[in-house]
């Protein structure tokens, strides 16, 4: 009787255990690359019609991708409430290639850095772009899934991408995503964001509110707490960064419709009821990039429908009893409604035409104006509310 030495039976053993491992590996690798239920690799196909989770995870990866495929001619960039708010769907823009680049928790340098990826494929012919003072203006990134070597910055990103996709699709995460699919044990109840060309659907926020108590739960926080905002780190960096890539975009033909967000008033009172002078500089200093694009022949323009107009003093759901409010989702993200009257704000030709208080064209001439007006406007309806701000340090001083 022949007996296998010990040294090759174990050889034996770790060729089997390794070869096991990776047919396993390659096996979990292609289930989720088919399945892909982050939609990393997707765009105008099949499976982007397939029902998303209410808080679709990862955003900049289908986003990228769609955009280096797509390659649109107008672009909307900024936070979760241009993501939310700015609609897909705007008439004016049927039949141009469309796409909403906005990412929840985006900074100034996530905006950046998404325009220059989709141009690195296409030049936008028009960029909309909501800007947060706050954390969110810096360079550094601020949504975390949006990482580098997402942005295309060489000829071969296509093999680059393939070969991310693959290596996501060997996560744990994407796994346990997968599994769900199969199991139809995932909470896929709305559309994905590729379906809706990037903006998240009201679905997904009726789904999101009522996890999360509605909009009276959220103002009431507000009223009782209040949530002040950290001012930017250095906002002079990075005002110097965005000055660079205007004049860079400007000069190569895009036009740029830059906005300020139309929060709710009680929201603006609570985030900056500390920091409204540096609020109030920072406007002057954006305005002071606009001007300098537009002697040099932009089309830029910079609109303000934050602070006490008839849509940011909507009655809240503590004043008038109902569930929800027709003009926002809670205090800080407003509905697609409310962006189409801001789309068409911004694009009027001449600036305000047809248009009420909703929304100021800022520039050197009318700031001044603008800011002294805002200030009497904030303490007014420090007065007019007095139960919804009193617990705003800045309205209790400014009462009498």
């Amino acid at each position: 009787m022949t007996t296998t030495p010990a040294p090759t039976r174990l050889h034996t053993y770790f060729w089997a255990t390794g070869l096991t491992t990776l047919i396993v590996l390659g096996g979990i690798v292609a289930i989720n690359y088919q399945l892909d239920p982050y939609f990393i690799h997707q765009w105008q196909t099949a499976l982007i019609k397939r029902p998303s989770p209410a808080q679709q995870k990862i955003s900049p990866w289908p986003k990228t991708y769609a955009s280096s495929r797509y390659r649109p001619e107008i672009v909307y960039l900024g936070s979760s409430r241009s993501e939310i708010g700015l609609p897909t769907d705007y008439r004016p823009f049927q039949g141009q290639r469309l796409l909403n680049l906005a990412l929840s928790g985006a900074s100034l340098g996530d905006a950046i850095n998404m325009l220059h990826h989709t141009s690195w494929f296409h030049r936008p012919k028009l960029v909309i772009w909501g800007l947060d003072f706050g954390w969110q203006f810096r360079e550094k990134s601020g949504n975390s899934d949006f990482i580098p070597a997402l942005v295309a910055r060489e000829d071969w990103y296509p093999l680059k991408r393939t070969l991310l996709n693959l290596r996501r699709s060997l996560s744990m995460a994407m796994t346990t995503e997968s599994a769900k699919i199969l199991t139809n044990s995932d909470e896929q109840s709305c559309p994905s964001l590729l379906a809706g060309y990037g903006q998240k659907a009201a679905q997904c926020l009726e789904l999101i509110m009522a996890t999360e108590g509605g909009a009276a739960k959220a103002f009431a926080k507000i009223i009782t707490k209040g949530d002040p905002q950290a001012k930017p780190a250095d906002v002079g960096q990075a005002l110097g960064l965005l000055d660079r890539v205007t004049r860079d975009y400007c000069q190569q033909g895009t036009a740029f419709r830059f906005f300020l967000h139309p929060v709710h008033a009680l929201a603006e009172l609570s985030y900056w009821q500390n920091e409204w002078q540096a609020l109030d500089q920072w406007k002057q200093q954006l305005v002071q990039v606009m001007d300098r694009r537009r002697q040099e022949g932009c089309d830029i323009r910079l609109t303000d429908f934050s602070g006490f107009n008839a849509i940011t003093t909507e009655a809240i759901p503590q004043q008038t009893g109902r569930d929800s409010m027709p003009s926002y989702w809670e205090h800080s993200h407003y509905r697609s409604e409310v962006g189409h009257t801001m789309l068409g704000r911004m694009l009027a030709d001449p600036p305000g035409a047809g248009f009420d208080d909703f929304g100021v064209d800022l520039s050197g001439e009318t700031i001044a104006h603008h800011l002294a007006s805002f200030q009497r406007q904030r303490i007014a309806y420090c007065r007019s509310h007095p139960l919804e701000t009193r617990n705003i340090t800045f309205c209790n001083d400014h009462r009498q």
